[in-house]
């Protein structure tokens, strides 16, 4: 932690900026972690346009499929690999409460600026039980938590505004990530907290009508972003581009490059966005074919994605002039 305990609002809206990107982990072909490999991944991931953060255990990072001693390590190896020069985020996300604890201690004493913590993702759920969730596990750590408030199917539980307002009490909730992919959802979450803690996304549409509708409450950075990774490459930087003039405020120019990226990616994952999941198997193929380390193995119960699909994503990519030179 970069902050003392309860300024972790103050320090996120002071020092975060640009993407705070996801990573990929490689598995070996007998499904153990490849590490050497993550460690390259994040030195890679770390130098794309625009990341100024890296966000760990994400959905693209299968961490749903790692033992908690396999989170831990791999939280270990990419906070160390990062070795301070950029923010991380560490996800802690887990069904039971006192796993949750566990992680976020664990994340603490590693090195992480800020954890993930969704909402409980498998069981009877209702507003006042996600509430003493929350409390539970915030009253027994330090470090800054953001929440997750999503529609997608994947996590069958919407952290709506109100519910994001009743955990303002405590003082380590200093970011939401909004993933609502719906405008008036994420205005209703700009309106209804964003005065008191910063409202994330992932994707640049709605970075930059956050910074066009709410300029004084947009935060500077978006949290849980892919596309750095999959829409663009060093010698063709859609969302650097993208980000340097949203930051500067030059909006047209911000809008003219979000048309690049949205024809991406609206054909290698807003599909699937829409019908409610991350087609998690496929990105990080496409991952690999730009370059990242996606290794030989596959832990269940995801499997390798249809050759069809794949096939298709990779035509995208090259008409985009994103393999030109790929590594």
């Amino acid at each position: 932690m970069r902050y003392a305990p309860g300024e972790a609002r103050d320090w996120v809206r002071a020092e975060l900026s640009g993407y705070v990107t996801i990573l990929y982990t490689p598995f070996h072909a007998d499904g153990s972690i490849d590490e050497a490999a993550l460690r390259r991944n994040v030195r890679r991931t770390m130098a794309l346009p625009g990341v100024g953060g890296l966000s760990v255990h994400s959905l693209h990072q299968e961490f749903f499929a790692l033992t908690l001693a396999e989170r831990k390590r791999v939280a270990e190896l990419v906070l160390d690999e990062a070795a301070g020069r950029l923010p991380v985020v560490v996800g802690c996300s887990d069904p039971v409460a006192a796993n949750v604890v566990d992680l976020l201690r664990h994340a603490t004493a590693a090195g992480a600026d800020l954890a993930m913590v969704w909402p409980p993702f498998y069981g009877p759920r209702d507003a006042a039980g996600v509430r003493a969730f929350y409390e539970h596990v915030a009253e027994r750590s330090a470090i800054g938590m953001v929440v997750y408030s999503t529609t997608l199917a994947e996590l069958g539980y919407y952290l709506a505004p109100e519910q994001v307002e009743a955990l303002l009490h405590l003082p380590n909730v200093c970011a939401v990530q909004d993933t609502t992919l719906n405008f008036a959802s994420y205005a209703r979450m700009m309106e209804r907290v964003g005065d008191r803690i910063a409202v994330s996304t992932s994707l640049e549409e709605y970075f930059l009508f956050g910074r066009l509708t709410f300029p004084e409450r947009a935060p500077r950075f978006m949290i849980g972003s892919s596309r750095p990774v999959l829409c663009q490459t060093a010698a063709v930087p859609h969302c650097g581009r993208f980000l340097d003039a949203a930051l500067r405020d030059d909006f047209s120019v911000a809008a003219r490059h979000l048309r690049d990226i949205s024809a991406i990616a609206g054909r290698l994952q807003s599909r699937y966005f829409a019908q409610g999941f991350h087609h998690v198997a496929l990105f990080k193929t496409l991952a690999g074919v730009l370059g990242m380390e996606v290794g030989a193995g596959w832990r269940p119960a995801l499997a390798p994605p249809d050759p069809r699909d794949v096939a298709e994503c990779v035509a995208v990519l090259r008409a985009a002039g994103l393999l030109d030179g790929a590594a």
